[in-house]
């Protein structure tokens, strides 16, 4: 199924894990589209990649579909990230399967999906699983009419370190806590997104065969509530605590910020239930080197802490 030349299609290429992706690929010298919808932002930002003469942007979204159609045209790889906030439930089935469906018709021969650990540990229960879970289900279902030439690799990763950036910034910051609504001893399962885009990319600029039909869960670290709090106390240099609130102030903080039901709910799971049964060292042998930990992590992105 491999081609002699490569040319990789990236989706949701202006954040974290795509801009990861695309300039791993290109650093690699392996020709790349960055899917994106602001043209402006996206030249800023790969603003030394597009002197490479190995990354092209192609503007459009997941509502352009005649845009896509057009650009995927001679592509060999496709990296499939669509992000399901506020959208229904069937989103993500319905967008990844159409796009999944023409990439595979223009000749695509391996599509890697960013999918989540909700799906190897609760199914379809929870909102994110259910869309991932069913996103999954029709993206298997159009790589297997056609086993010979289409290709699908799954990426299930746990929590993403960067969601410290939403509300747990402005409590370690401003009050020293950490604040949810889980047991201290509850434990969740952390993933550098670096981790999950040097993944992707080393998926992506390696044979078809060698990957083919391969599922990997991804976690870098598994810490309890107590454990996270005490990494951020070592690394900031100042005692951070972890508070346990109700789950009714858990539930009223989200809603009150204009979150669905489904979604906070789906966190509260989240907080109390790991969504990734274990941390994932052997993705080492995938990437070249251990997985991130929450350390690292905190080390990296301090100032923003401070």
């Amino acid at each position: 199924m491999s081609s002699t030349k490569e040319r990789v299609f990236v989706t949701g290429a202006t954040g974290n894990i795509g801009t990861g992706i695309v300039r791993s690929l290109v650093k690699q010298g392996i020709d790349t589209t960055a899917y994106v919808r602001d043209e402006q932002k996206s030249k800023d930002l790969f603003k030394e990649e597009l002197t490479t003469g190995h990354l092209n942007l192609a503007i459009g979204s997941f509502s352009s579909i005649d845009v896509f159609t057009k650009a995927i045209q001679g592509h060999t790889r496709f990296f499939l990230l669509y992000a399901a906030h506020d959208s229904k439930p069937s989103s993500m089935s319905q967008i990844k399967e159409a796009f999944g469906r023409i990439a595979f018709e223009q000749g695509v021969r391996q599509i890697v999906d960013l999918s989540s650990a909700f799906v190897s540990s609760y199914g379809k229960k929870g909102i994110i699983g259910y869309a991932h879970t069913t996103a999954e289900e029709k993206l298997w279902a159009l790589a297997d009419e056609n086993p010979e030439q289409r290709s699908l690799v799954v990426l299930r990763p746990g929590a993403f370190m960067t969601n410290h950036f939403r509300g747990d910034v402005h409590q370690i910051k401003h009050q020293n806590k950490i604040i949810s609504c889980a047991s201290p001893s509850s434990k969740i399962t952390w993933i550098d997104t670096k981790d999950i885009s040097d993944c992707a990319a080393a998926v992506l600029s390696e044979s078809v065969e060698k990957h083919d039909r391969n599922v990997y869960d991804l976690g870098g670290e598994t810490l309890t509530h107590e454990q996270r709090a005490a990494v951020f106390s070592k690394v900031l240099g100042k005692s951070i605590t972890y508070e346990k609130q109700s789950m009714e102030d858990f539930y009223k903080a989200g809603t009150g910020h204009g979150m669905p039901h489904s979604f906070v709910y789906n966190f509260a799971l989240m907080a109390s239930k790991d969504i990734c049964d274990n941390a994932t060292p052997e993705i080492a042998v995938i990437i070249g080197r251990p997985l991130h930990t929450l350390e690292d992590w905190v080390n990296e992105n301090i100032k923003a802490f401070q």
